[in-house]
């Protein structure tokens, strides 16, 4: 009794299996050969013989899924080709390049495609057909999107990096001025303060309380240089009394109303580096209001729901068109706005600006925070 033909999509995998060491040498041979690449270059290529195939076998078994589990299939093809994109970049290939190694892999998935049409023993159905070339190229497109996203994680680790040693710095600088200045500027003010009883003129005594009014004023501008740079709030009694403080200083600095309202935080600590952002962001929001809005009243809330921490921070002053000013690298970079966004995005939170002329201005700051990832909270971002 004959058996019954296999449907394409059952011929195309087998023969992907069977083929798939062939398609890997081929690819590896032209890549080697055609793309012009410098032979010192050539040699990493050897790494790939040993885990396209391990590909290939995965998407042999993505063309035979029904349509209903293609996305269950095709994130086992995409975790095995993540470690391949990241030995490619451990090897020192750019986007370009990569992608354009893929795109030759897909010309020849293609023509290997071609071949089991012509080889399949009888009338394959169209459906199938259009199914096993649409599958085939999901691989080198998901090599590519994974490659850049690859990239892209390596920006934003680097960033958080940056982001980190710069907190380090602050904090060091604080306490530098904090401890060593303020020191200083004490012994200053202790010194005049002698001097003062041994004054011997009238005009000698004018001349040294004017000296002490000095060293007084470099004494508390040292002291609120040092909390703009890492405020001890932040690091040991959290967000909520950091911010707290942060817009009692505004408000007094700025003469404009300011109150706090802090929901679902009952002495909760969330990771250092969320913490940091939120209120540098805060910070900086406050510094727009003061120098753009003209305002006279600013609400902030902070906020704890499910897994998101987020700060609403509204203003009653003139409001600005977001669209215009975001297309604006100029304005934007006035407003400090693409700076925000990107520290925000880091920790994979975002932004949005509520505004218009005359009609004040409300940010929508969110930090994704997991259930479990409540911290004890001391020091800065880590």
């Amino acid at each position: 009794m004959n058996q019954p033909a296999p449907t394409f999509e059952q011929f195309a995998a087998n023969r992907l299996v069977a083929d798939r060491n062939l398609i890997t040498r081929d690819w590896v041979d032209t890549l080697s050969a055609q793309l012009d690449l410098d032979p010192r270059r050539v040699l990493p290529h050897n790494d790939l013989l040993d885990h396209i195939p391990v590909v290939l076998a995965r998407a042999a078994d993505f063309l035979l899924v029904p349509d209903q589990e293609k996305l269950t299939a095709e994130k086992v093809v995409t975790d095995e080709m993540r470690d391949i994109a990241n030995l490619r970049r451990g090897q020192g290939f750019d986007v370009q390049e990569i992608i354009r190694e893929f795109d030759e892999l897909a010309r020849l998935l293609d023509a290997a495609a071609l071949r089991w049409l012509d080889d399949y023993p009888g009338v394959p159905d169209v459906k199938g057909v259009g199914r096993v070339f649409g599958r085939l190229n999901r691989v080198p497109l998901l090599m590519g999107q994974i490659t850049v996203g690859t990239i892209e994680e390596e920006r934003t680790s680097l960033l958080r990096q940056l982001a980190i040693a710069e907190e380090e710095e602050r904090l060091r600088l604080s306490r530098e001025l904090h401890d060593q200045m303020g020191q200083l500027v004490t012994a200053l003010l202790l010194g005049l303060r002698g001097l003062q009883h041994e004054s011997t003129s009238a005009e000698q005594s004018e001349r040294i309380v004017e000296l002490e009014k000095l060293a007084d004023r470099i004494a508390r501008e040292v002291q609120q240089l040092a909390l703009d740079l890492r405020p001890p709030a932040l690091d040991t009694l959290g967000l909520p009394a950091a911010l707290e403080s942060l817009l009692h200083e505004w408000s007094a600095r700025n003469g404009v109303e300011a109150d706090l309202q802090s929901i679902g935080i009952a002495g909760e600590r969330f990771p250092a580096e969320v913490e940091t952002m939120l209120y540098r962001v805060a910070q900086e929001g406050l510094t727009n209001v003061s120098k753009h809005a003209r305002a006279s009243r600013v609400s902030l809330v902070l906020e704890r729901r499910g897994e998101n921490l987020s700060i609403i921070m509204e203003d009653d002053g003139v409001g600005f068109d977001p669209e215009a000013v975001l297309t604006s690298p100029d304005k934007a970079r006035r407003l400090g706005l693409r700076g925000m966004r990107e520290r925000v995005a880091r920790l994979g939170g975002t932004l949005e600006i509520e505004s218009s002329p005359g009609a004040g201005t409300c940010l929508f700051i969110r930090a994704r925070v997991p259930a479990g990832e409540a911290a004890p909270g001391a020091g800065p971002a880590r």
